[in-house]
């Protein structure tokens, strides 16, 4: 087994994730890696689809990944190792203004502790969803009326669901409201159809900041995912049951959510829809096939 003091490292930076918060802290992220004896190459990035490059071309020349920023470079230097067949385990110094998915594997918000996290935590296999066997993601892949407009705000596109909640706490006209007509079927059978507002297929505890789900119902490591989908309201009454579910968390409250789980879920709509892939814009088509991988990932935890 390798110690820090044989281990070759390479630090793939997003510079300006939270607000150049990454940029300024490189060094106190550093330090604790060199000063273990660690080989540390560090990459920062100025394009978006970089950090799957670098992860694609050269990660497989280290013993282990350490990806600083936020969700969405997270799914970058993932889907990079997937689909590069890089295997080494990576590591996860969250950055961002969201980091869902570092909420759920209870990574400190710290630069400095992430960072020495590499130094004690151990390798665990986690899920990996994989949409039309193409692109990876690591937690959410979600969808919904506002996905492709929200884009054109970087913050809210990586909060989908806390945009989803702004922008129907000031509708007040219903038609306005723009559903997305699908039916699904899962792997086992079960379907689903009718008109939503927003779905989401998910392997964490919190989404988009929002939605948060009890940690004994989300296991990383099960091969299911969680589905969430939100029927679009078709009376006042039905779109105050949507906000106060949003906003208390209980999601009982309101039969427009349906909660389910799923190894695999297939998605039809009669034209094309944009999906979000950890907060990242997926163009999509008519047909989205999602599925986990299991154990498809070692993340330093």
């Amino acid at each position: 087994m390798l110690n820090a003091s044989s281990m070759s490292i390479l630090l793939i930076v997003n510079p300006a994730a939270g607000k150049l918060r990454a940029k300024n802290g490189l060094y106190e992220m550093i330090a604790p890696l060199c000063a273990a004896g660690m080989r540390v190459t560090v990459y920062t990035t100025s394009a978006r689809g970089e950090a799957a490059e670098v992860a694609r071309s050269i990660g497989g020349e280290f013993d282990r990944i350490i990806c600083c920023g936020g969700d969405g470079t997270l799914n970058e230097v993932i889907d990079g190792m997937l689909g590069g067949g890089v295997h080494c385990p990576l590591g996860y110094i969250p950055a961002g203004s969201t980091n869902d998915f570092a909420a759920t594997l209870g990574l400190p918000a710290d630069l400095g502790a992430a960072a020495r996290l590499q130094l004690k935590g151990e390798p665990r296999s986690i899920d990996i969803g994989c949409f039309n066997d193409k692109r990876h993601f690591s937690y959410i892949a979600s969808f919904g009326a506002f996905t492709s407009s929200s884009y054109t705000a970087p913050q809210t596109a990586k909060n989908a669901l806390g945009h989803l909640a702004y922008v129907l706490e000031g509708i007040k006209d219903l038609p306005a409201l723009q559903p997305v007509t699908l039916s699904a079927v899962t792997d086992d059978g079960r379907s689903f159809a009718g008109s939503y507002i927003f779905g989401a297929v998910s392997n964490c505890t919190s989404i988009g900041g929002m939605v948060k789900l009890d940690a004994s119902l989300v296991d990383l490591s099960d091969g299911m995912f969680e589905v969430l989908l939100i029927r679009m309201p078709k009376t006042i009454v039905e779109l105050n049951r949507i906000l106060y579910a949003l906003t208390s968390r209980d999601y009982t409250a309101s039969p427009e959510f349906e909660l389910t789980r799923v190894r695999c879920l297939t998605v039809t709509t009669p034209k094309p829809m944009p999906w979000s892939l950890d907060g990242e814009y997926e163009e999509g088509g008519t047909t989205a096939v999602i599925c986990a991988m299991p154990g498809a990932l070692r993340i330093i935890a």
